[in-house]
Formats: C-alpha cells, sequence, structure tokens
C-alpha cells in the first residue's frame, strides 16, 4: 500500500498516512487539509509530468546525442519536480528548513522532498529518489535512444514502464474547493485561458490550472444528454457496460442539480423539468460548485476510467439533503469505477452520511441484504477495512474511526452540534438562577 510523510509543511507538523481507497479528511479551517491533498497530488501526478517530459525526448530524439547529459533523464526529472512543487506550494522562502515529504510508490520505490541550505539558495529543494527509482528511470534512457522502434511504439514502452515504475495505473483527479468562479465564468473561459501567456498560466495554482484545463477538455463531452453518452457508450464499446450504475448515477446527478448539465449552441445551460434551462452562470451558487464535481466524476465513470479523486468540500453551499446525495453519488463512482478518492470537508451531513454507509456494509452480514439494499444500495456501501477518516488539528493528524463500531466517531460528527447545545444548556441553567419563574403575559384580541 502507498503512503504519504508530512513533517513541517505549512500547518502539518507530523502525518503518516497510508493511502487506502476512501480516505475522508475533516478539522478546523487552516489545519493542514488542503496541505495534505496537495502533496500527495504532487507526488501522484509525477508520473504524468515524467511521461511528458519523455515523450518530448522521444519525439527529439533524431537531433540529441546519446552522450548529452540532458539525455539523463532523472537529472531533467529533478527539474521538473522543482518547478512543480514551486508552482503547487509557491515559494520555499517562508518554508520551514526541517521541511520533509516522502511518498512510498512501493516498498522499494520512494521521492523524498526536503528543503537543504546554501550559500546562494536557501532553502533549495532537495529531491531524493531511491535507488530502485533512478534504476528504473536509467531504463526510460534506453527506450529512448533506442532505434529498434518507432516513436509510437517507444510512446506506448515508455507509458507503460512508467506505470511499472511508480506501480500506479491510476490518473489523479483533482477537484479544488471555490468551484463556482470557474463555473460563473463559463463562457468567458475559453477566451481568457487562451490569451494567457505559458508566464501567466504558471502563475496560476497548479491544481486549479489541471482543474480548468480538465474541463475545458470535457465540455464538448456534455453536447451530449446523459442519456445520450451513455447510449453512445453501450453501441460504441464491445465491453460489458453496466447500464444499472450509470442510470444510479445519472438520476443522482438530476436529483441534486435539479436539473441536467448541458453545453449547447455555444451556451453552458442547466436544463429543467419543464422543458426551460437557465444558464449555468445564473444558476444558484450550490448548483455552480457541485456541477463539476458530477461531470468530472460521471465522465471518468462513464469511460471506465481507475481514477485517484481529489475532492475539496463537495457540500460547498449545498442543502443538507443534496450533501446527503453528492456524499452517496461519491461513494458510487468510487465503489462502480474501482477507483480511489480523498476527501476534505467541513460537513456534519457529509461524515453521517459515509457512517451510514459504513454501517450498511457492516451489518449486511447479519441482516435481509435485499431489504438492506431498499434502504441503500449495495453498490454505495463502504467497506470499513478500506476506509481512512482524519481530523487535523494543531499540526497533528489523527484517525477518528471507531474501530469497535466500526464509524466515523460521533463527537467529530457532533462537534459543533456539541457545542452550541452546551452553550444553551448553560444559559439555561443562567436563567433558572436569574429568573426561576417566567413571567406570565396576558394577551388581548
Amino acid at each position: 500500500m502507498q503512503k504519504i510523510v508530512i513533517k513541517n509543511h505549512g500547518p502539518v507538523k507530523d502525518c503518516k498516512l497510508a493511502i487506502k481507497d476512501f480516505i475522508i479528511c475533516t478539522g478546523p479551517q487552516a489545519s493542514g487539509k488542503s496541505t495534505v491533498a496537495k502533496s500527495i497530488f504532487f507526488f501522484k501526478n509525477l508520473k504524468n509530468i515524467l511521461y511528458s517530459q519523455v515523450r518530448k525526448k522521444i519525439l527529439l530524439a533524431d537531433s540529441v546525442e546519446e552522450e548529452n547529459v540532458e539525455l539523463k533523464t532523472w537529472l531533467k526529472f529533478v527539474r521538473e519536480i522543482r518547478a512543480n512543487f514551486l508552482q503547487i506550494f509557491g515559494t520555499t522562502w517562508h518554508m520551514d528548513k526541517k521541511m520533509n515529504l516522502e511518498y512510498w510508490y512501493s516498498k522499494d520505490i520512494y521521492i523524498q522532498i526536503s528543503l537543504k541550505e546554501g550559500a546562494d539558495y536557501p532553502n533549495y529543494i532537495w529531491v531524493t529518489f531511491s535507488q530502485e527509482l533512478e534504476k528504473r528511470l536509467d531504463e526510460l534512457d534506453r527506450i529512448i535512444v533506442s532505434n529498434e522502434n518507432t516513436a509510437e511504439e517507444k510512446l506506448d514502452k515508455v507509458r507503460e514502464r512508467i506505470a511499472t515504475c511508480f506501480e500506479d495505473e491510476r490518473e489523479v483527479v483533482y477537484i479544488p474547493a471555490g468551484r463556482s468562479m470557474i463555473t460563473l465564468l463559463s463562457n468567458q473561459l475559453n477566451y481568457i485561458y487562451s490569451s494567457m501567456d505559458d508566464a501567466q498560466k504558471r502563475n496560476l495554482d497548479y491544481c486549479t490550472q489541471n482543474y480548468l484545463e480538465r474541463i475545458l477538455q470535457m465540455k464538448a463531452t456534455f453536447s451530449f444528454s446523459i442519456k445520450e453518452q451513455i447510449a453512445n457508450k453501450i453501441h460504441m464499446t464491445d465491453e460489458k457496460v453496466n447500464i444499472s450504475l450509470f442510470n444510479e448515477a445519472a438520476n443522482l446527478m438530476h436529483d441534486i442539480l435539479q436539473g441536467e448539465y448541458v453545453n449547447r449552441e455555444g451556451e453552458e445551460r442547466l436544463q429543467l423539468e419543464n422543458g426551460k434551462y437557465v444558464r449555468i452562470n445564473f444558476a444558484s451558487s450550490g448548483q455552480q460548485e457541485v456541477v463539476w464535481i458530477l461531470n468530472v466524476l460521471f465522465y471518468y465513470l462513464l469511460n471506465n476510467k481507475k481514477i485517484y479523486f481529489i475532492i475539496e468540500e463537495p457540500e460547498s453551499h449545498l442543502f443538507p439533503n443534496a450533501q446527503k446525495l453528492i456524499a452517496e453519488f461519491i461513494a458510487l463512482v468510487q465503489k462502480g469505477g474501482k477507483s480511489q478518492v480523498f476527501i476534505t470537508t467541513h460537513s456534519p451531513y457529509i461524515l453521517g452520511t459515509f457512517n451510514n454507509l459504513l454501517y450498511a456494509h457492516r451489518i449486511s452480514k447479519y441482516v435481509d441484504k435485499k431489504r438492506l439494499s431498499e434502504i441503500i444500495p449495495e453498490n454505495k456501501w463502504l467497506d470499513f477495512e478500506k476506509v481512512a477518516a482524519l481530523f487535523i488539528e494543531h499540526g497533528n493528524i489523527y484517525s477518528c474511526l471507531d474501530e469497535e463500531f466500526e464509524s466515523i466517531q460521533n463527537e467529530v460528527i457532533d462537534g459543533a452540534s456539541e457545542d452550541i447545545n452546551n452553550d444553551f444548556d448553560r444559559m439555561a441553567e443562567l436563567k433558572e438562577i436569574f429568573w426561576p419563574e417566567e413571567e406570565s403575559y396576558e394577551y388581548t384580541v
């Protein structure tokens, strides 16, 4: 199992985390949830950066001498890692000199990021590869310089070798918080982004840039309705298609959005029941926040892609019932698509819903499964062994799972409610001291 170690990075002082299939992370604002999420994204996205780098080398291989030091993949990769780290986390000047990040892809494959003090480069980003990873990176160079294969064949080999190199076949997809602004500017996004030069794009937070490019690429897909996309999938593939899974996902999307997103006639719309529609930039803030969570997850589910999803605050601007539904939708996609999920949340409704999905799996051994599935469908149940629930506070990360009851601890879910109730009880006690008998009033009409 993969794992990450984070020390003295931003607000996070000490974090050791096994990368399970389903991770829920909660805690106060500015406690480090996004730092953990971005750190996982950074390491998981490195294989994509490596592939882009090697792809360029292969396409330019004819004009590069084998002895050229630039041909050493790991040397160029180190520079790319440093540049990407700065794009995600910003300058290192303010960072703790004892900052240390480690990501273990397997027992022999890891990458470590630390800061090294130098006369000319204070807080210089220092990258360390495990010996086994260095060895595998060197093997990529032999593919690049080989004269036995075409460029296309080399690219296929490289793609396969990199997946093996990191022992991870999943693409990583980051869905940041603050999504409504991107949706609000939907009609202007193509123009704004295309008019930016490379330097301006690099100044964007990398996670947001990655998300923005992803949805710009996907928009054309949603010129078709969800039903049309499902029908196209059925007719265009020889694979066995789980139609009931797709239909259930589509129904949840409709219930959450109270309509259906379509991109038609150069305009993004929320199609309503009565045949009318509202332009997406005039939809509610909750609909704008959630629409591209739904679209992105459905796209990869429909296309049978195994993904590591990182989703920040899926509950943003949503009514509690819709928060319940988005939690169920995420669980459905994770389990049905055999993907993995990391979620940050402040919502007791999200946590409570996941607790129900854990409970359903737990009691399934003892009750009538058919009747249980009528309450919560089996394709949403969460296996406790594959779930981690984390609470971050004061720089440290703790598990908030109750091992005995195989659930998220109630104190975490109801913490705020408990504080509110305690305040009310204290006020009630104060009232009893100073106002033991309420005055009665007579009203006349």
